[in-house]
């Protein structure tokens, strides 16, 4: 398993380094590529043979300073930096830099630290939004007032569309981490219907032993937020899992209206974000 780790050198995207770095511990073996994405244009003034020579000498001194970044991050052990890779890429653009880069790597996840209040509200803006609408590659995103601890609890929100598809993606990865998942399912049909409980038969199966159903009653006088907000809140799972529609507002659409600002949640916990199919 690779997981690309984006920094951009600052404080606030340590909290994604050493979140990687507890997630390869604790599945023993994955690969972490640390990866900051320089966006530089060739100035018109420079010849190509001397923009050239720039560039070299700055990605070879960029490289070690991420390497005494990565190094210097608490949590982060020698171990981790001698088996990881470090990668600096002068770019126009850095989304669709870090896109490329992992699906050209093949990495299974991105790692990204979050600004501010919170992650669900932060998806809606700058590299994260772009990421979570855009790349193949399922998105990690990790507040930036995290503090690591190992993932046992996991948190996984269905709508029960594409149910088998996202367990086995869901089972995969509880299976890495050995632990604990529940999938939150609010049914607008009714505990009880017959499409609802035949879905729940399926968690009956030999792979998904380990992800338990949590079916619960939709109260329609409160957000899917709303709701989320408050159940997340009482249970403190240490990673939420979700898919999501891409380019076609679908993420937007679930947690920018109402109380998305609110999300007190979202300050704490680690969301992994894959793309729906």
């Amino acid at each position: 398993m690779k997981i690309l780790v984006t920094t951009d050198f600052s404080l606030n995207s340590k909290t994604a380094i050493q979140f990687a770095a507890n997630f390869s511990n604790q599945i023993k073996g994955a690969e972490l590529i640390f990866y900051s994405a320089v966006e530089m244009m060739q100035p018109a003034s420079w010849n190509l043979s001397f923009y050239k020579k720039y560039v070299a000498e700055e990605k070879h001194r960029l490289t070690k300073e991420l390497e005494k970044f990565i190094s210097s991050t608490s949590g982060v052990n020698k171990n981790i930096v001698n088996k990881s890779k470090f990668v600096i890429d002068f770019t126009k653009g850095t989304e669709k830099a870090i896109i490329d880069y992992a699906a050209k790597s093949k990495c299974q996840f991105i790692c990204i630290a979050t600004n501010g209040a919170g992650v669900l509200r932060k998806l809606m803006g700058t590299h994260t939004s772009y990421l979570v609408n855009h790349s193949p590659v399922p998105v990690m995103a990790i507040p930036s007032k995290y503090k690591t601890k190992a993932i046992k609890k996991i948190t996984y929100v269905s709508d029960f569309e594409n149910l088998v598809t996202e367990l086995n993606k869901v089972a995969k990865l509880n299976s890495l981490l050995k632990g604990q998942t529940e999938a939150l399912h609010y049914a607008r049909m009714g505990v009880n219907h017959p499409d609802t409980l035949k879905k729940i038969k399926i968690f009956s199966k030999a792979n998904y032993i380990g992800i338990k159903p949590n079916v619960l009653e939709t109260n329609i006088e409160y957000s899917l937020v709303d709701r989320l907000t408050k159940y997340i809140g009482k249970q403190h799972p240490d990673l939420i899992i979700l898919f999501t529609r891409q380019k076609k507002g679908f993420f937007e659409q679930l947690f920018l209206p109402s109380k998305a600002a609110e999300l007190t949640f979202s300050t704490k916990i680690p969301t992994l974000i894959y793309p729906k199919k």
